[in-house]
């Protein structure tokens, strides 16, 4: 009998505009939302929308922003804001996000 690994989760895709990507992988344990691109002013109120609603997806959310290339005080603001609302951990920040939010007087968690 060979055993082989399971498939891999595809990731889906949440939200997306000019800047931004937002996608979700499912898995057995905490899902993995990626911000890939740029969040300003301009799209910063769907983005915390969609992480809004990606807790129906899954109570515990890993938000990876390894990907984000650019993040203005509204994106700090909106990550802060939705990781304090619940069970949802910011992974992979850039030294300028944290930087940023440090100067905002604001965590975020890592």
């Amino acid at each position: 009998m060979v055993l082989s690994a399971p498939p891999p989760t595809p990731e889906h895709l949440l939200y997306v505009d000019h800047i931004l990507q937002v996608t979700c992988t499912v898995n057995a344990g905490p899902s993995v939302i990626r911000l890939i691109g740029e969040i300003d002013s301009s799209n910063s109120g769907e983005v915390l929308r969609t992480l809004t609603e990606a807790r129906y997806i899954d109570d515990h959310l890993i938000i990876d922003v390894s990907d984000l290339s650019f993040a203005d005080v509204s994106a700090v603001r909106i990550l802060q804001s939705f990781a304090s609302g619940g069970s949802a951990v910011i992974r992979n920040a850039q030294p300028q996000l944290s930087r940023l939010a440090g100067l905002l007087g604001l965590t975020l968690l890592d």
